[in-house]
């Protein structure tokens, strides 16, 4: 008895006949009935792997195509924000989607920072999306409040260093520590609208983000953490 992966991978085969029978049928006139296709596939089953391929690289092809569409026409709201490191005109830009309780995250800050320091024309925007709980939204409620007293970087800093997980406590400290209003910054983060947070979840999902960290590097969307020769190459490959 066949298995369920076989029959789902003759079934994909068939499709992908009746498409290229379709085309074929559009562009030189020649006609294909699905019960020809059918008999070809059962006589030639040797066949089937190879459309199998083809229809995996076609999709591929068509998956760049459909991100690449995605990436520039959301480009302009990603790249024109107040959050950010580094040239805020710079030409080489970096989009990081990030999580304060990422310890991934975590890890690539500093690389990030020498990256800046070593050249002038980078640019790192830094999206916010709290995707690791309720200690998450928190923090980044934090930064965003932090933004009002002129010190979302800082406060970014602060929180993106810190060991363990981030809760209100850790917060006033650090507000504290930069000399922040602090009554005013938690009646910030109470009040806060979310509406910048969700739209970041809404974006993340539609480029197909579903973890932190996540780069966006001209039109390439790189998941997890990089180490800084790998941010060279993709900027050297992407703003030559």
């Amino acid at each position: 008895m066949s298995s369920l992966k076989d029959v789902l991978l003759y079934f994909f085969a068939i499709v992908l006949f009746i498409l290229l029978g379709y085309f074929s049928n559009t562009l030189i006139g020649t006609k294909y009935s699905t019960d020809e296709i059918y008999k070809y596939l059962e006589n030639n089953p040797e066949q089937i792997e190879g459309f199998i391929k083809k229809a995996e690289l076609i999709l591929e092809n068509n998956n760049e195509q459909v991100t690449k569409k995605l990436v520039n026409q959301l480009r302009p709201y990603l790249e024109n924000t107040e959050f950010y490191i580094g040239n805020p005109k710079g030409t080489k830009i970096v989009i990081e989607f990030f999580d304060y309780n990422c310890g991934y995250c975590k890890r690539v800050f500093s690389d990030l920072m020498d990256l800046v320091s070593e050249d002038s024309n980078l640019k790192i925007v830094l999206v916010e999306l709290p995707v690791l709980g309720e200690s998450s939204i928190i923090a980044s409620k934090a930064a965003l409040a932090s933004h009002s007293q002129g010190k979302y970087f800082q406060m970014h800093q602060k929180l993106i260093r810190h060991q363990g997980k981030i809760d209100i406590n850790a917060i006033k400290s650090y507000a504290s520590e930069l000399e922040l209003d602090i009554d005013l910054l938690i009646d910030d983060i109470n009040k806060a609208d979310t509406k910048y947070i969700e739209e970041n979840y809404i974006i993340a999902d539609k480029l197909g983000i579903n973890g932190t960290p996540t780069f966006l590097i001209g039109n390439e969307i790189i998941p997890g953490a990089l180490d800084k020769s790998s941010f060279k190459n993709l900027l050297l490959a992407n703003y030559n």
